[in-house]
């Protein structure tokens, strides 16, 4: 196994007491406000709640502590939660009236790609930043305005594509991936061209269309192609159908994921024995600042924080900083800033948004030990 590396800390830990320095003889006299578009209906109101009650912990953490001093202001941060109902279309429309109605500096969340995508859109249109926490699909490397603290889906195909060859001893691999998806065919597809170029075997490679729940026919195929390993980018209730469906038609092979999987969900499910994923935090990880992030987070939440949090922490916490360096609300200061600003230390690592708008940092592979998540490996590609 790899041993743990992080890049040294070049800024101060997210949403320190450097933001307010100076600030106590100051009155509040303006607001950083803050969109924060996530899904909160629906069988994926789960990771909404994570998005926004994430966002909430780090605006309040920073509000307690005096705000943000900017120039000769004090700015407090205000949020403005929207549901994206998980719906492009839906999150688009959230997107533009956070921007024209509410008169947001900025945009944090969108959890999958497809509304990520559409976020981005609005957003570039109106020169304002938007930071997701977690989608990984490569076509948001295209805009300007938008930024993520995730892996995109090109880094994480290669990390697991070495991990399987490395650490798997380059089984003979089956993918199921969901073709309607941007993120999880995005995801799919780099897997397989990395693995083939490592000299691996892509036995088979199955999609599947938007609303499917008996893979059963994909399934047999991949059990006949005599895979090994079942390579799984998909969301966490499709993955737990297609588990199920694959162990009782007798695979018994290794299962491989991605950041889609909820490990919180599926970490004491006796199917997921013997699987991997990428993961982006868990808790117990040797990052300066994580301990006490996990410490008050529940403190205050009364539950332990997600990778999902951990991220979107993350984000805000970046942004806020972009903010203070900029010394303004303004949207295009900040995004320039953010493009050129200092490696950010926060909670799931050390990173700074490259011109693409995405981080640079290691790859953390995750395994369920008895009922725990555990840190299998992690893949250095710089």
């Amino acid at each position: 196994m790899k041993k743990y590396r992080f890049i040294p800390v070049l800024i101060v830990l997210v949403l320190s007491l450097c933001f307010i320095t100076g600030c106590s003889d100051k009155k509040s006299s303006g607001e950083l406000k803050v969109g924060v578009i996530a899904v909160t209906s629906g069988e994926l109101f789960r990771k909404g709640n994570y998005i926004i009650t994430a966002a909430r912990y780090g605006a309040d953490r920073l509000n307690s502590a005096g705000g943000l001093d900017l120039s000769d202001a004090l700015y407090k941060i205000k949020l403005y939660p929207a549901d994206s109902n998980a719906d492009p279309e839906f999150a688009a429309k959230a997107a533009t009236r956070l921007i024209e109605k509410d008169g947001v500096s900025a945009i944090v969340g969108g959890a999958s790609s497809r509304v990520a995508l559409a976020v981005a859109t609005v957003c570039e249109e109106h020169k304002i930043p938007f930071i997701t926490p977690v989608a990984g699909t490569n076509k948001l490397s295209s805009f300007k305005y938008s930024f993520r603290v995730s892996y995109t889906n090109t880094v994480q195909g290669e990390a697991l594509a070495l991990f399987a060859k490395r650490d798997l001893n380059q089984k003979d691999v089956g993918v199921l991936f969901d073709s309607s998806s941007p993120y999880s065919s995005e995801l799919g597809r780099f897997f397989k061209e990395d693995y083939l170029n490592g000299g691996g075997k892509v036995v088979a490679f199955l999609g599947y269309p938007a609303g499917q729940r008996d893979f059963s026919d994909e399934i047999k195929k991949i059990i006949e192609s005599g895979a090994q390993i079942l390579f799984l980018p998909n969301n966490t209730k499709k993955v737990q159908l297609q588990v199920a469906q694959a162990r009782k038609l007798g695979f018994e092979g290794i299962l491989v994921g991605s950041d889609s999987w909820d490990p919180i969900e599926l970490r004491r499910n006796p199917l997921f024995k013997n699987s991997y994923y990428t993961d982006h935090w868990i808790p117990g990880l040797p990052i300066e600042g994580a301990g006490d992030f996990e410490k008050d987070y529940k403190k205050k939440n009364g539950v332990d924080p997600t990778e999902l949090e951990a991220l979107t922490y993350d984000a805000v916490g970046s942004l806020f900083a972009a903010v203070k360096i900029a010394g303004t609300d303004q949207p295009s200061a900040i995004q320039k800033v953010m493009v050129d600003m200092p490696p950010f230390h926060g909670v799931t690592g050390t990173f700074s948004y490259n011109n693409n708008g995405d981080p640079d940092k290691d790859v953390i592979i995750s395994t369920f030990r008895d009922g725990h998540i555990a840190v299998q490996d992690i893949i250095g590609l710089k």
